[in-house]
């Protein structure tokens, strides 16, 4: 109640403003009276403006929508800056901006009317301006106002209100930043993407998904501190400043792209690296995320983007987005800590480093990332109930943990360990969970037939008709289902290693970069969906690929009522279970390698080879995906990240 009689208060607050400022622009002066009766005032015919989070959005798409649904699109520049025509357009507008990357979510901005005068008007497309966007809707989706109907009851006044409401989140960081809070609009103030003043506001911030959909505001400073972005969001929240200036990484980005330059991403790469630095059991930092060395030399090295600062051992460290473009133009990220250094660094051209890579310290390779899942069955099967499903992604490559058999996890979220072992199934390089609930480390020569590495701890039937169960005694699913907004964000989970007799071999603590999901959230995201032709001849017993495949060329559309809102798909994989050339029944898998083809707008292509795993390397020979025949199973899975969360859109039939 408090929060919503503050908010009505600003509302009040700024109607007024806006009556008294149209009395002034309309009232008395040489400008009324007869002679001027048949003056037009004259708009702006065009919207300009900056796309960045911290960074600036290099080739962006940018696409502007007016109250009658009527569009027009743009593509960013080196600077983040677009330019769009309006002319015959109709305020309010909606812009949204998708990251030429794919790995951030789209950022959104609403220009509510256009300024008098034949001056380009402005309209940033920022973090900012999200949470802004975040806060004209009850649910707290930007993406709700993309429709006429939506869009057309935006108002000058709600805008106002919003930008207020911000402001006061924000004044101690704006403080911070040199930046005056009173009156601050960041929708429609220039500036340079340069981590410094605005931009260094951007940089503080972020929005993110909450547990069950909507937008959460939060800073780096304090991540725990969260704010609800909808209609009913107060001023009661100030969020904290960070204890570094925004830019306090900034030289990272060239020490890392000129160690790159010569293949030594390790601890000679100083000052970058520390001489500490251990990731995932490497002192390589490619090495460490499971890449060769080879395929980061000549990458170019971002701006670190920080996203949660912490102590641990009584020393200031900070959770960190580290992106990187490869010599061929593939862009994509690492997560690394950066820890503050004992004394700064000055280097050559004078600046000074105070914080260094120092890696998660972790003596073995594994990754836990937040993960949301879309499951739809084309057979009529009971059980096969279509529905989103929500929980954790757990890789652990077999390959860079030779002396590992199994593993088990603990932390929020998880009522009881979680355990990981050896897959059955052909065509996978990382540890799959396991098919039951266990209470000890397994020993070999167990394996698990779940193929699985996500761990459901909220699930969602589709169906109003039909609910979903999941099995008893699962390992795969939680016992019941975790009210998922007790979880913090950048949760760390200790990761427990045993070898093939049991023994316990050391353990890890994985912090998780993206935000913990319910199973609801699935009802908020654009999901992508298989072309019907591939459905209807790969995925069906009588189809005309139904029989034995080395090799699937598996086609997508990304498109959303038109639109191409979907994420970025950059792992297709398939499963398939059946008879096997042996003539035993078996699974085997198989990843896409490679960047999609795009075919035409909004649809996509790739081949998907059986017995091939995700970084490319053959698995097994002569394993083709078996027939789909009675008693066998295929599913095709489409993945991608956005905003540190991996979503997998899952398509299968069971026979």
């Amino acid at each position: 109640m408090h929060r919503v009689s503050m908010r009505s208060a600003v509302g009040a607050a700024v109607a007024f403003a806006v009556i008294q400022l149209g009395g002034c622009g309309g009232g008395g002066g040489s400008g009324s009276g007869p002679g001027s009766s048949n003056t037009q005032t004259v708009t702006a015919t065009s919207v300009t403006g900056t796309v960045a989070s911290g960074s600036a959005w290099v080739g962006a798409s940018v696409t502007l929508m007016d109250a009658t649904g009527a569009q027009a699109a743009a593509t960013t520049d080196a600077q983040g800056a677009y330019t769009i025509s309006v002319k015959g357009m109709t305020a309010p507008f909606l812009l949204m901006a998708n990251d030429a990357t794919g790995l951030s979510s789209p950022l959104v901005s609403v220009l509510a009317k256009l300024p008098n005068g034949t001056a380009p008007a402005v309209a940033n497309v920022t973090t900012l301006t999200t949470a802004i966007a975040a806060m004209l809707t009850a649910s707290g989706i930007p993406s709700d106002l993309a429709s006429s109907t939506a869009l057309a009851k935006v108002t000058l006044p709600s805008v106002q209100i919003a930008i207020i409401t911000l402001d006061a989140m924000l004044s101690d960081i704006l403080a911070r930043n040199g930046v005056q809070a009173a009156g601050f609009d960041p929708v429609g103030t220039a500036f340079t993407p340069n981590h410094t003043g605005a931009d260094a506001v951007i940089d503080t911030v972020s929005v993110v998904t909450g547990a069950n959909g909507g937008s959460l505001l939060l800073s780096n400073a304090a991540p725990g501190t969260t704010v609800a972005l909808n209609t009913q969001t107060g001023q009661s929240t100030k969020l904290a400043a960070p204890p570094a200036a925004a830019n306090y990484l900034e030289p990272l980005a060239s020490l890392l792209t000129a160690c790159a330059a010569t293949g030594t991403l390790n601890t000679s790469c100083s000052p970058a690296i520390d001489a500490t630095f251990l990731e995932n059991g490497s002192s390589d930092l490619a090495v460490g995320h499971g890449l060769p060395d080879a395929l980061l030399t000549g990458a170019r090295f971002g701006s670190p983007k920080t996203l949660a600062f912490f102590t641990r051992s009584g020393k200031e460290q900070a959770l960190v987005q580290i992106p990187f473009t490869l010599a061929d133009g593939a862009a994509g990220a690492l997560y690394s800590i950066v820890q503050q250094m004992a004394a700064p660094v000055a280097l050559a051209n004078g600046t000074q480093l105070g914080w260094d890579l120092v890696g998660n310290q972790s003596q073995f390779a594994v990754s836990i990332n937040s993960r949301l899942q879309r499951r739809t069955f084309l057979d009529t099967r009971l059980d096969d109930v279509n529905r989103y499903e929500s929980g954790l992604d757990i890789t652990i490559p077999v390959a860079l943990n030779p002396s590992m058999y199994s593993a088990s996890v603990t932390g929020p979220g998880l009522s009881a360990p979680v355990w990981l072992l050896p897959r059955s199934a052909a065509g996978s390089g990382t540890l799959g969970l396991a098919d039951t609930a266990l209470s000890a480390a397994p020993v070999s020569p167990a394996t698990s037939a779940s193929s699985t590495s996500m761990y459901r701890w909220s699930w969602q039937s589709l169906s109003s008709t039909a609910s979903f169960a999941p099995p008893a005694s699962s390992g795969v699913y939680a016992a019941q289902a975790v009210d998922v907004s007790t979880v913090p964000l950048y949760a760390t989970y200790t990761v427990t290693f045993y070898d093939s007799n049991g023994a316990k071999l050391g353990e890890s603590q994985v912090m998780n970069p993206g935000s913990p999901l319910g199973a609801a959230a699935g009802a908020t995201v654009s999901w992508p969906s298989l072309l019907s032709d591939f459905e209807t001849q790969f995925l069906a017993p009588a189809g005309s690929l139904a029989g034995a495949q080395y090799a699937m060329s598996v086609s997508w559309s990304s498109l959303v009522n038109g639109q191409n809102l979907a994420y970025t798909v950059n792992s297709v994989q398939i499963q398939a279970s059946g008879l096997t050339l042996a003539g035993t029944s078996g699974e085997v898998d198989g990843f896409a390698v490679g960047k999609p083809n795009n075919t035409t707008f909004g649809q996509y292509q790739t081949t998907v080879s059986a017995g091939t795993n995700s970084v490319g390397a053959r698995t097994c020979t002569n394993c083709p995906f078996p027939a789909l025949t009675s008693g066998g199973s295929r599913l095709v899975e489409l993945g991608g990240n956005q905003n540190w969360i991996s979503y997998y859109d899952v398509t299968q039939y069971n026979d």
